[in-house]
């Protein structure tokens, strides 16, 4: 089908009542589609006298494809439906929308503004239902093209779902709490000959006034049946809204909306309004956005005060662009070359904008373009360097898997990825693996082991499995288990279910007598995480899979707890105070440092004096003592020796955001540019290694998340890092 003949079929969106989510939010879900040239621009737009400040995703030049977020939690977006209507005419589109967030107190305000400006001026294109929310409540305003519109209440137990079509039926303008709408949306139905009542009983909105193609239209019909069976189990488009077979999170509606055929080519912006009732809206509201190509997982959090960053928009000024919006709207590559969104509708073309010096793997298939948590490793007896990492189509997709490749050239060309375990493609899926540890044993024989999905379908749950290589990874053994022998509080009730956890810097031999020693995150039944540190103890026995042993530290209550920090701000996130991702290097004093990103604002510290067993209380990470805090997003903060992972050589790199915004409802803020601050060992003193200022090393604007690894060999120290979870690069650290 040509993208003629597709433009009428644009955009979808669910609209989710408070008392239908796990969370107790209300959810507006909503794909952006569009087609031929696009480009999209985010704006924090301040308040004047005459509107109230709002988030603005803007597609410049067009009059019905912008999303928005208000101080007040009003949240808006749109899908075009064609209704029959080819009498009537209208003046407004475009300002309908701008209107309605601009002035908007309530959800059920912008309704009313919506139909006060289609009454009163009349709407200009053929049709459309706007998707309005906020804390309390959620609607659909369809509107037709001339003076006509009708309005309909999500209930709060509810889902509603909708494409390219009218799904308002049955009204009863009397009952004002639940629909609103013209006086004469029937009479005028029945002047036009659209409804008659002995023929059509009661009268139907999306009956009488849909263009009656849109409603047989496959490409609809397709979208829609997905969705409902995705809520409701079965598929009625006569309905409006149901209540869903059990409650939805957020994370359900990200993923059906980067799932076919509701995503596909043209879908250039996927957002997930989340609506807290328990904090204030200007803090309660919270956008989750997905560019083009990005999976669920991966998307970004934005805010209603939150900085945007300059590369995310055309103009410097959102007053200038909204002066602009419908001129200088061709050429916009041309026109603005540096501008973020590029990297998302082509990211072949960005490989150069993080300099590196060592290309490993650049994707070349749909099913390879989510490559992350990237190790690699030396070994220096054979004079290879192997890497591993999780590939898949997007991050959590079914098909992630882990994949090995050597380098014989020190790392200047490297194998084909083999798969090693986990799900081959989307057509063939089995279940998934991830969270790699690659280790070598004194004998060099090559492990790697993973979290392995069972029958649980749930993130980060799994059991851990593994494989050794005894020629330097040319066949490997065949999977097995590795047992958990000790279970946990935190861990799920039911003995059989395995406990949620990951690890993400490969295991170092900082253990007892050099065992390897790696920081895990432990998830606990809220999904709350904590830090434990786990020693491999016999991997230079050489052991089969099912014999490695494993002792475990830092555990149960003991296990770090960021909400025990003493913090200079006082910041409650509304996900919680969690602490993971541990990083750990060697001191020259022979103790053990690690650094942990949290959700408090700051990546918090620890020392050890003995091998990892245990830890000091952590503390949150400064440039020096007494010195500032250093800021930090529930982000990555990698730190590494720079004369090698286990040199204790005293000379250090961490890679941070330097940013962070205490006023936000939530720590997952924008990986915005990533910046290198080297550190020294200062023996005497409390925190036992100070920073430097941050020198700019990522100048990306968004997606900086770096699970890296680093080596050094024949005395070249490398970083090896996944830009924006797509190239597999090495830089030389100097």
């Amino acid at each position: 089908m040509s993208p003629a003949l597709l433009l009428p079929l644009l955009c979808f969106g669910i609209l989710a009542g408070r008392n239908a989510t796990t969370d107790g939010y209300v959810y507006l879900g909503h794909n952006e589609d569009q087609y031929g040239q696009k480009m999209l621009n985010i704006y924090q737009v301040p308040a004047t006298p005459e509107r109230c400040a709002y988030l603005w995703f803007e597609f410049p030049g067009q009059a019905a494809g912008d999303s928005y977020a208000n101080e007040f939690g009003v949240c808006l977006a749109s899908n075009k439906c064609r209704s029959r209507e080819d009498r009537a005419q209208g003046s407004l589109v475009y300002e309908i929308r701008t209107t309605a967030i601009q002035k908007a107190c309530s959800a059920r305000e912008a309704v009313h503004i919506i139909g006060s400006l289609v009454s009163q001026y009349g709407y200009a294109d053929s049709g459309r239902s706007y998707l309005v929310a906020d804390q309390k409540e959620g609607w659909i305003v369809a509107v037709v093209q001339g003076h006509h519109w009708v309005a309909q209440r999500v209930p709060d137990d509810e889902i509603a779902t909708i494409p390219n079509y009218y799904t308002i039926g049955e009204i009863n303008l009397k009952d004002t709490l639940n629909y609103l709408g013209s006086k004469d949306i029937v009479s005028y139905a029945r002047r036009r000959g659209w409804y008659k009542p002995g023929r059509d009983g009661a009268f139907n909105f999306r009956r009488a006034y849909a263009d009656p193609k849109t409603l047989t239209s496959s490409y609809n019909l397709d979208r829609h049946t997905l969705a409902q069976e995705t809520f409701f189990g079965d598929f009625q488009p006569e309905t409006f809204s149901r209540k869903p077979l059990r409650k939805f999170h957020r994370r359900d509606l990200s993923q059906l909306l980067t799932e076919a055929p509701i995503r596909h080519d043209a879908t250039a912006l996927t957002t997930v309004f989340t609506l807290n009732p328990a904090f204030p809206p200007e803090k309660g509201t919270v956008v989750w956005v997905g560019f083009p190509g990005q999976d669920a997982a991966n998307q970004s959090q934005w805010t209603v005060f939150m900085r945007v960053p300059e590369s995310c928009h055309r103009y410097a000024t959102a007053d200038e662009a909204l002066a602009k919006h419908f001129s200088e709207t061709d050429n916009f590559r041309e026109r603005w070359p540096r501008h973020f969104y590029w990297h998302y509708l082509y990211p072949e073309t960005d490989i150069d904008v993080l300099p590196h010096d060592f290309t490993v793997f650049v994707p070349s298939q749909p099913g390879n373009r989510f490559n992350d948590h990237f190790h690699v490793l030396e070994d220096p007896a054979r004079g290879l360097l192997y890497a591993f990492w999780t590939q898949g189509s997007f991050e959590a997709a079914n098909d992630e898997r882990v994949v090995f490749s050597k380098s014989t050239d020190g790392g200047r060309s490297w194998t084909d990825p083999v798969m090693l375990a986990g799900s081959p493609s989307l057509d063939n899926p089995q279940p998934v693996a991830a969270w790699q540890q690659p280790m070598i044993s004194r004998s060099g024989r090559l492990y790697l082991l993973w979290n392995q999905e069972t029958t649980v379908k749930k993130h980060l749950q799994g059991v851990m499995c593994g494989r050794y290589s005894d020629d330097a990874g040319a066949t490997w053994s065949q999977p097995e288990t590795v047992p958990f022998p000790i279970r946990f509080q935190a861990d799920p009730e039911d003995p059989s279910l395995p406990p949620v956890w990951c690890m993400w810097q490969r295991p170092l031999r900082f253990g007892q007598d050099g065992r390897y020693l790696a920081g895990c995150s432990r998830y606990d039944r809220k999904g709350i995480a904590r830090v434990e540190f786990w020693q491999y103890e016999n991997i230079d026995e050489d052991p089969k899979i099912r014999d490695i042993r494993i002792s475990f530290f830092n555990t149960g209550e003991q296990a770090f707890d960021s909400s025990a920090v003493e913090s200079d701000e006082a910041y409650f996130p509304r996900e919680g105070k969690i602490t993971e991702e541990a990083c750990i290097i060697g001191l020259p004093d022979g103790r053990l440092f690690a650094v942990m990103r949290t959700s408090i604002g700051h990546p918090v510290w620890s020392v050890s004096a003995d091998n990892g067993q245990t830890w000091s209380r952590p503390e949150v990470l400064r440039e020096k003592d007494g010195g500032p805090a250093i800021l930090q997003p529930c982000s990555p903060c990698p730190i590494y020796d720079l004369k090698g992972p286990e040199a204790r050589s005293g000379q250090y790199v961490l890679f941070v955001h330097d940013a962070f915004d205490f006023n936000a409802p939530t720590a997952y803020q924008n990986r915005g540019p990533l910046y290198r601050r080297d550190g020294v060992f200062v023996p005497g003193a409390h925190q036992p290694v100070w920073f430097g200022e941050g020198v700019l090393f990522s100048p990306r604007e968004t997606g900086n998340s770096f699970y890296t690894s680093f080596t050094a060999l024949d005395g070249e120290s490398v970083l090896w890092f996944g830009d924006h979870k797509y190239y597999l690069f090495g830089k030389i650290m100097n």
